[in-house]
């Protein structure tokens, strides 16, 4: 945010003070102006607070108890204050006293509809446009810094859909498996005809959650739900700007019809004409330059004929010059207050016409400011947007990575350990009962594990992961090797498990390997991880590399460590290295 962009409340309110002092209200009411700017900035800066509160009513309402002064209008100021108060219902409360008390006390009762209506516009508009350009740099910053809260958000809400279709569906699944494998142990002795068929559908029931677990993997990559943005400012920011942008454009439209009777119809339609084209700049910045060019045309035109009558809608074409951001532009801002000057009827001193110039600046600083914060509080709930929307797709890529990775050994081995339970309960009753414990307790580490996928803080602990790894491999390998130094860093628990979990399945899946080394060591400030085995085939050998290893690659990339993997001879070697 440029520093145009967040001083303009202030600018705004010296310019509001510059008025009061040049418009011959006296010095009471010019040091009471003053006091009211200064007040409200302590308010914006500091927070509100009641003394504050009070003091601005005393500097706005006791010039007017003691001068009867109705020249100046400070209950603007007090509005604004009002509306920074604590309590939503309470501030616009009193936001709408101060509006309808300001015609009565500056007019008197027996007044005119049309004073009371010129009260009324002034204090309502101006109150707003203050508030708003000092409350909005504050909400576009908050809409900046609360970007990784949004991210966090994101990601939670992913996790916690994911956990609950894994406890829906993988849970109740898991559980069915092992009420069924306890039933296989009850029918060991009394009916192993029973207990064969009884196995053989444990073994095909885990063969479905493989394959919901392949689904479940694929359906993250697949899923595009557009993430919702929770922040109450993201929806605030931009719909207080236009509020009060279009509110401020109406004020001005309302204050030029009733100064200029003469070309009320003339003023009506073109001042509409004009703030049309400017709030299509501010909410279209792609056609601004088009657009721009219109309004040029449409304002200065009828200044030939009309003078000082049309003069107040350079205000309009000003901020649309300063919307460009270019030094040209801002040279030609200048030059239509410059041009303002020229046209603004004096009525007998400088004072005057200096005043309606630091009106002119007001109705510009207003209107550039309340556009400015308008495009920017877009811009920002746009890239939230594409935040929000990047998060969650990268959360479902992860979340399926882990499904495939973290899962995958536990209920590949499950899978093999059902096919075996089926096999031995006719040939070794008693391997088949011991495998029919180990097959339960590899379903409650499913049940576990697939709950932790969620979880920042699963307990992936590569110790843990190497003694899994030399268990289940020796059951099945001759020759298991695994060696690691005891004081590796956290960080490679989170990033190497997973790469472990996924090389272990890997060798039994799609190798016939008799010999598997393993090796973590940190040397020079990197983890490296070697993983080597014998018994490759050929569908390995060919080079193609499964999602698995895309997986582990990518998870190990993202760290911004290196990963290699070579097939050669029978031989295959996976090398990683991650720096800590």
């Amino acid at each position: 945010m440029s520093l145009l962009s967040r001083s303009t409340g202030y600018l705004f309110l010296v310019a509001y003070a510059g008025s009061v002092v040049l418009g011959g209200s006296g010095i009471a009411i010019a040091c009471c102006a003053i006091g009211q700017a200064a007040l409200l900035v302590v308010a914006h800066r500091r927070g509100p607070a009641w003394p504050v509160l009070a003091a601005q009513a005393l500097l706005t309402y006791l010039p007017i108890v003691f001068f009867g002064s109705t020249a100046v209008d400070l209950d603007s100021l007090l509005a604004a204050t009002v509306l920074l108060m604590p309590g939503q219902w309470l501030r616009w409360f009193g936001f709408c006293v101060v509006t309808l008390v300001s015609g009565p006390v500056h007019h008197g009762l027996p007044a005119s509809g049309e004073a009371y209506l010129h009260a009324y516009v002034a204090t309502a508009a101006v109150g707003l446009v203050v508030y708003s350009l000092l409350r909005l740099p504050n909400l576009v910053d908050q809409l900046g810094s609360t970007r990784e809260d949004l991210a966090d958000v994101v990601r939670a809400e992913e996790r916690l859909r994911v956990a609950r279709d894994l406890r829906a569906g993988l849970g109740e699944q898991l559980v069915a498996v092992t009420e069924r494998l306890q039933l296989v142990r009850r029918e060991l002795a009394k009916s192993p005809d029973r207990a064969v068929s009884t196995a053989d559908d444990v073994a095909d029931r885990t063969r479905t959650i493989v394959a919901m677990m392949r689904r479940t993997a694929s359906d993250q990559r697949e899923h595009d739900r557009p993430s919702k943005d929770p922040a109450p400012v993201a929806r605030l920011a931009p719909r207080l700007t236009l509020a009060a942008l279009v509110a401020s454009m109406l004020a001005i439209i309302a204050n030029q019809i009733l100064e200029v009777p003469q070309y009320q119809a003339v003023n009506a339609v073109g001042g509409l004409t004009l703030c049309a084209l400017l709030l299509a700049q501010v909410i279209q910045p792609r056609f601004a330059v088009p657009l721009l060019w219109t309004q040029l045309l449409l304002t200065l035109m009828p200044l030939l004929w009309l003078g000082s009558a049309w003069c107040s809608w350079l205000s309009l074409l000003a901020v649309a010059a300063l919307l460009r951001e270019r030094a040209p532009w801002a040279i030609a801002a200048v030059g239509l207050f410059a041009l303002r000057a020229v046209f603004t009827e004096p009525t007998g001193a400088l004072d005057d016409r200096t005043s309606w110039v630091l009106l002119a600046l007001q109705a510009t600083l207003s209107l550039f400011g309340l556009s400015k914060f308008h495009q920017l509080s877009v811009q920002l709930n746009r890239s939230r947007s594409e935040l929000a929307a990047r998060t969650a797709q990268l959360e479902r890529l992860r979340l399926a990575r882990d499904i495939h990775d973290l899962l995958g050994l536990t209920l590949s081995v499950l899978a093999l350990k059902c096919d075996l339970i089926g096999e031995l309960i006719t040939r070794d009753p008693l391997r088949a009962e011991s495998e029919i414990d180990q097959a339960i307790r590899i379903a409650a580490d499913a049940r576990f594990e697939a709950l932790a996928l969620t979880d920042d803080q699963a307990a992936r602990s590569l110790r843990n992961e190497f003694d899994s790894a030399r268990t289940i491999l020796s059951a099945a390998i001759a020759t298991v090797r695994i060696g690691y130094d005891d004081d590796l860093p956290e960080r490679a628990d989170t990033v190497l498990a997973p790469v472990v979990r996924e090389a272990v399945t890997n060798v039994l899946r799609h190798s016939t390997a008799t010999c598997v080394d393993i090796s973590c060591r940190s040397r020079n400030r990197k983890v490296e991880l070697n993983i080597h085995n014998d018994g490759v085939r050929a569908a390995a050998k060919s080079g193609g590399s499964g999602q698995g290893l895309e997986n582990m690659r990518a998870r190990v990339l993202d760290a911004g460590g290196s990963f290699t993997t070579s097939a050669r001879d029978g031989e295959f070697r996976l090398e990683a290295a991650l720096p800590c």
